[in-house]
């Protein structure tokens, strides 16, 4: 993780699973600027740890956790936004981490669950705050989600196992894989799916973006990932 400057965390509405023991190491960890997004103020409640911010329109959150929250946190603002409007609650809440000054943000119930629109919207939002120079990591149980864009690159230790698979967000994007199992250097296509099922095979690897925007999506450990410029 970045030690250079703040993190944060926003926490959304999708079931948390084994990933809310790294979500919790973070928080006992990190002094960390934390969201929760309309239903992810739940996991909150159930752990007593007060989020510094909670944005919401109440469609995904439980009004006996939101009962709850006001007696754990009463200094905590559960000011409802409405429905309609045009921002989704976990981008109000990056709007707020880029307004606190973070450098890298995680976002944990951000994938799967009843909603796998919302899996795209936030795969579209951690691509935006990206291209802002933010490192933003989208962390499912088994698989984690993040964007290199022109001049980044991530890095994975030689212990590492797991598959690692490469799509690009624009266009064309021009990277080079390597100490994968299958290396590439090159222009990948937005319309390409060649880079599925890439993997860790005992070596160091390195993906680095020269030009456009890759989506990575990894199996490898969240923690041993670097984005870096």
């Amino acid at each position: 993780m970045n030690q250079s400057g703040k993190t944060g965390i926003l926490v959304g509405a999708s079931p948390l699973g084994a990933e809310t023991g790294n979500l919790l190491t973070i928080l006992k960890e990190r002094n960390c600027v934390t969201v929760a997004a309309d239903g992810g103020l739940s996991f909150f409640v159930k752990n007593k740890i007060r989020p510094d911010y909670f944005f919401g329109d109440g469609d995904s959150l439980d009004e006996v956790v939101a009962a709850e929250a006001r007696k754990l946190f009463p200094e905590l603002e559960l000011n409802f936004c409405a429905r309609e409007k045009d921002d989704t609650d976990m981008r109000l809440g990056m709007l707020k981490c880029r307004k606190e000054g973070v450098s890298e943000v995680y976002i944990f119930g951000g994938i799967g669950g009843e909603r796998m629109d919302h899996t795209f919207a936030n795969t579209a939002l951690i691509h935006e705050f990206s291209e802002e120079g933010i490192s933003c990591y989208l962390v499912g149980e088994k698989e984690t989600f993040y964007v290199l864009t022109k001049g980044q690159s991530v890095s994975y230790p030689e212990e590492c196992s797991g598959i690692v698979s490469v799509f690009s967000l624009t266009p064309e994007c021009n990277l080079s894989i390597k100490g994968l199992h299958y290396e590439f250097e090159g222009s990948l296509s937005g319309k390409s799916s060649m880079g599925v099922s890439n993997e860790c095979c005992g070596k160091k690897g390195l993906i680095t973006v020269n030009d456009g925007a890759a989506l990575i999506i990894s199996q490898v450990p969240f923690f041993y990932n670097r984005i870096c410029k």
